[in-house]
């Protein structure tokens, strides 16, 4: 699915069309204008998402509606605060200012229902799961992280320190649910070239090599040898439990000291790999090419409502075979950790 000349110039100019307009309005207040209209003027000026298909401008609708709302310790669904990381809610305005051009304002009903889905799960058994695994809990004063997961799992890693590290092409499997699937490996970035195509322009020089994109944005792959990833969260989210299908939370008091267990542990078994930990790099595909430093520690900005905090193993030499899940001995974690369960 691509976005035809035709379709280009018609939207680029009901675009510049209305940047004059939001101009215009800006000018009968004397420039003052409400945050939204700051955002929608931002989008009429550099409308990065003009030559997108539809199938990848409804993927990031969803992508975005998912990380514009909460669960509340109330069990009440609230929208993000306007101040939160990653501009979402100026995403969310933009993508409206793009539909405004395609469907008149919003997406097709199928792109919402797709898009609003996950959160009738989190009251399909009533209460959320998370009401009952938080119930007058107080959460530790100082950092933490938390392991979301099964108790009949997450019992034993308290008791006994046995941790599960799994390969990151293990997360690329659709058996796992949605929250918990994704291409570790894999980065896919989009460059804007609808100016370029305006021109009768269908292909760019990038390092040396011509790449041609026709009627589409221009498209990047990055890839990366398979590594080793134990993901966490940086703390309590009501959502979580339900998303990650969890009936147990372990909370985790000294999250450095079980990071330097995990890498310890690893690394006294493989010593040529490399040790990350911290939290993750959420990038958008569209608007933060340069924004990756190190390809194992990002994630596409979809996941961005998941906070995660993770240890990553990368290995200095390629690996030579189909990696599988490793079990490290870390020790008990009752003196610093804790499990609470629904």
């Amino acid at each position: 699915m691509t976005v035809t000349l035709y379709q280009l110039k018609d939207r680029a100019a009901w675009m510049e069309a209305r940047c004059r307009q939001l101009e215009e309005k800006a000018a009968s207040q004397n420039g003052k204008v409400s945050l939204h209209e700051r955002w929608r003027h931002e989008y009429a000026s550099s409308p990065y998402l003009l030559g997108a298909p539809d199938d990848r401008l409804a993927s990031r609708f969803n992508d975005i509606f998912k990380n514009v709302i909460e669960l509340s310790e109330k069990s009440q669904i609230v929208p993000l605060p306007i101040s939160s990381e990653h501009a979402f809610m100026e995403k969310f305005t933009h993508m409206l200012e793009e539909y405004g051009i395609r469907t008149g304002g919003m997406p097709e009903e199928a792109v919402l229902r797709e898009a609003t889905a996950p959160a009738v799960k989190y009251f399909a058994n009533g209460a959320p799961i998370a009401a009952k695994i938080f119930e007058s809990y107080s959460s530790p004063p100082g950092p933490f992280t938390v392991k979301y997961g099964q108790r009949q799992h997450l019992e034993p890693m308290l008791k006994t320190g046995r941790v599960r590290i799994s390969p990151a092409s293990y997360y690329n499997d659709d058996n796992h649910n949605a929250a918990v699937r994704d291409d570790e490996i894999h980065r896919t970035f989009f460059i804007p070239t609808f100016r370029e195509r305006l021109k009768g322009i269908h292909h760019t020089i990038f390092q040396g090599f011509r790449l041609e994109y026709g009627d589409d944005d221009l498209v990047l792959p990055i890839e990366a040898p398979d590594y080793f990833l134990l993901s966490l969260c940086d703390g309590i989210h009501y959502r979580m439990p339900t998303d990650f299908d969890a009936d147990a939370a372990l909370v985790i008091r000294d999250p450095q000291r079980f990071a330097q267990r995990v890498i310890s542990s690893f690394l006294a078994r493989y010593p040529r790999w490399k040790p990350h930990y911290g939290p993750v790099t959420y990038y958008d595909p569209y608007r933060d090419f340069t924004k990756v430093r190190v390809h194992q520690m990002s994630k596409h900005f979809g996941y961005a409502y998941q906070r995660e905090v993770r240890i990553v193993m990368e290995s200095y030499d390629m690996p030579m075979q189909p990696m599988q899940p490793e079990f490290l001995e870390i020790g008990p974690m009752v003196d610093y950790a804790e499990l609470l369960t629904a």
